[in-house]
């Protein structure tokens, strides 16, 4: 058969669509530094869509209730001293000026939370119901929240009937906290600019912006939220979901006070899930811990509700346009309504995929019905034991439909007058700029909306990430596992296409291959945005291009058996033909696999309370920088083994050798034909299988010290956000941040 190699025939010419990489991906997003955040999260907004305010009402604002006329509550305001001044054509509760300045904020808005009880009252006689929001300015303080914010919104609307609950850790915050209000009950988040200045209006737009992404990456419960910014008697409407960030052009709200009516009766007397919330997610307390009870209905009608007992992850809502991936372990607690006694562990993954995208458990039906048609019954069935098995899948249910954002921003396209609104991140250095499969994607003279479609997935296994594991033996045995499904899945014509230490799983003793939502077929010429997780993306992935066109020479110098270095000096030749476009292949899977294993010898350390060497922690940084820089001259130059640890040198020259391996395999000539369909493994991702057996051998071999492995407490002065942390044993999330290697940023 023809062998599996870069570049692919010129046949292939639909190109994978290349984002601009996320700041919230990246390991300086999470040591808690307020501003950095700031820059990181507006860094990856870009550029907002302003519409008009008419647009903005028809696409983000709930529909106004039936009953409730603008006109009237106008004409009923203005005719009432108490709410208009007719001679100064302005609200009555603004008594002095006709601009919004004085001496605090809380004062400020005294003015405003009149008007919205004003406007209230007059809608309430029309609908005979009570508004469900109510105003409030407290800006001294910030509200409640279980997860850290510093930012003091000046005013906000918030729900009258409460969703937060009184959990262990908010008790402890209202002991500290003069502002008894909740993140979790706020809809809308209010700014008011106290200058004149642009630098002031722009101040005040990144605070509403923090307000707005700080709801969306806390509250699980939240699918949508708005925000408001004031600069004297100009008012702008924000909005966010998962697809788009929207900012309305501005209105004067004395001058044109329908408007402002108009807000505040949309949302005053909105449903629930038309504010923005999830009615399939509730808040609970267990053991004075926040938990939430979670519904999935299942394609079939089942309607399971499971109920948490921890977060595995949720870094995939760090940024505020994403997929928004939380994934819980969970019981499940009831079956169409009927408790469920002793309900073992599972795992519940919460997220927004692309509406043109498959569900992931649909991907790996696919994959199977390939292997049975390639390979038969039997081993298709024995295939299953390398992925993890579907329990309950379902697109979420809301008001009966299924909840997309096109049911919360009700255009499919923004109309064609559509401006940008800039809002600069300006504060820092930008990296490097570079082409890469994680992250936004960039601004276009068009407005592009991607719509997602909420989706829930059960699976039985509660997996075990590799980075977690102490044991190096441990560790290379499950990539031999995950390796095994790589093999199975390049056999029958798919790529994995995010292949990092998160994705691979051990549960019990056995390995298995995880998040497959981005799979797909070598033949398949669908335009998709891809993903990848930075550190383990292969070189050509990053770049966008294939890199090794040519043949290059290669150079070994070993001749220090004890350092074994090896030195690799190619000429490299960037691909040229731009009938060739990019595509992701096998080979990219398995540098993927190499990446993994140079990260475990260089990440740890073989004994207690031991420290790296100055050259390892200079080694590990060359290999996996700390932003975007391409890691195209770490493949191709130096694996210094004399840096690791005595016990981790038995391991490392297998690694080097599957090194070299890669390289011979990405320097195979073009072939004139490329047969996806073929069902076996090229030989050359054999000879891989070959070296990671050897290097999981050679890990196994008894050692002083090899028995066991701990992170590295890295510090060099070129990355100095390293030196916020101490110790050798760090938690799951510091291992986010220090590598910044095992966060696979979606978009």
């Amino acid at each position: 058969m023809e062998k599996q190699c870069t570049p692919p025939p010129k046949e292939l010419t639909t190109p994978d669509a290349v984002p601009e990489p996320k700041r919230t991906s990246l390991a300086g997003y999470r040591p808690g530094d307020l501003r950095l955040g700031k820059t990181d999260v507006l860094w990856d907004l870009g550029d907002i869509p302003c519409v008009s305010l008419e647009c903005f009402k028809l696409a983000a604002l709930p529909p106004l209730c039936e009953h409730i006329d603008i006109a009237k509550i106008k004409d009923s305001l203005q005719t009432n001293p108490e709410g208009w001044i007719q001679d100064a054509e302005r609200w009555a509760s603004f008594k002095n000026e006709s601009t919004v300045s004085c001496i605090s904020q809380e004062k400020d808005f005294e003015p405003f939370s009149n008007i919205f009880n004003a406007v209230v009252r007059e809608a309430s006689k029309a609908t005979n119901t009570p508004a469900k929001l109510t105003f409030a300015s407290r800006p001294a303080a910030s509200p409640i929240s279980e997860r850290f914010n510093a930012i003091l919104p000046h005013a906000y609307l918030l729900l009258v009937d409460k969703k937060s609950i009184d959990a262990e850790v908010n008790k402890e915050d209202h002991a500290q906290n003069s502002n008894p209000d909740s993140w979790d009950d706020i809809v809308v988040s209010f700014e008011l600019e106290k200058g004149n200045g642009d630098a002031e209006r722009k101040d005040n737009d990144k605070q509403v912006v923090w307000s707005l992404y700080h709801i969306m990456r806390s509250d699980p419960c939240r699918r949508a939220t708005f925000g408001v910014t004031i600069e004297n008697t100009k008012l702008r409407c924000w909005f966010t979901c998962r697809a788009v960030t929207l900012v309305s052009k501005t209105f004067d709200f004395f001058s044109e006070p329908e408007h402002l009516i108009y807000f505040f009766c949309s949302l005053a007397f909105a449903s629930d899930h038309e504010l923005g919330w999830d009615p399939t997610i509730r808040r609970v307390c267990v053991g004075d811990k926040t938990q939430y009870d979670i519904t999935v209905t299942t394609d079939e009608g089942k309607v399971l509700v499971y109920e948490t007992t921890r977060v595995i992850s949720n870094f995939g809502a760090d940024a505020l346009i994403s997929r928004g991936t939380r994934i819980f372990e969970v019981y499940l607690k009831s079956h169409d309504g009927k408790p469920v006694k002793d309900a073992g562990p599972a795992v519940l993954k919460d997220w927004w995929r692309d509406s043109d995208r498959d569900r992931e458990d649909r991907i790996l039906e696919q994959i199977f019905a390939d292997l049975r048609n390639h390979k038969g019954i039997e081993q298709a069935d024995e295939a299953r034991k390398y992925f993890l098995t579907v329990l309950a899948a379902g697109n979420v249910m809301v008001d009966g439909k299924i909840d997309g954002t096109d049911s919360l921003l009700r255009m499919f396209n923004l109309p064609t007058d559509c401006t940008w609104y800039p809002l600069p991140a300006d504060e820092l250095q930008q990296p490097i700029p570079t082409r890469t499969g994680v992250g936004r994607v960039p601004s276009f003279p068009w407005v592009v909306i991607s719509a997602k479609t909420h989706c829930r997935l059960v699976f039985k296994e509660v997996g075990y990430p590799i980075y977690e594991f102490r044991r190096l033996d441990t560790m290379f045995e499950t990539l031999q596992d995950a390796h095994k499904a790589l093999q199975l899945l390049h056999s029958v014509g798919w790529v994995h296409r995010d292949v990092s230490p998160g994705n691979i799983l051990r549960v019990g003793k056995l390995g298995k291959l995880a998040d497959l939502e981005y799979a797909k077929r070598l033949d398949s010429h669908v335009h998709e945005v891809r993903t990848g997780t930075l550190g383990f993306m292969a070189c050509e992935v990053v770049a966008q291009d294939y890199l090794f066109h040519e043949l290059a020479s290669v150079i070994f110098n070993d001749d220090d058996q004890s350092n074994e270095d090896i030195e690799i000096n190619e000429r490299l030749e960037v691909n040229k033909d731009p009938e060739i476009p990019f595509k992701l292949n096998p080979l990219h899977d398995m540098e993927s696999i190499w990446w993994i294993q140079v990260w475990i010898l260089y990440y740890h350390v073989d004994r207690q309370g031991g420290q790296p060497s100055s050259e390892q922690t200079k080694c590990f940084h060359k290999l996996f920088p700390a932003w975007l820089d391409p890691h195209i001259e770490a493949l191709l130059g130096y694996m210094k083994i004399h840096a690791l640890p005595t016990s981790f040198q038995r391991v490392a020259p297998s690694v080097a050798s599957m090194h070299v391996e890669l390289r011979k395999a990405y320097r195979q000539p073009t072939p004139m034909h490329l047969q996806i369909s073929t069902p076996s493994l090229p030989s050359i991702l054999r000879s891989l299988l070959s070296s990671l057996e050897e290097s999981r051998f050679l890990a196994r071999v008894p050692s002083a010290h090899n028995t066991k492995i701990l992170q590295v407490k890295l510090r060099t002065e070129s990355y100095p956000r390293f030196e916020a942390f101490g110790g050798s044993y760090l938690n799951t999330d510091i291992i986010f941040l220090l590598a910044g290697v095992m966060r696979g940023s979606r978009i």
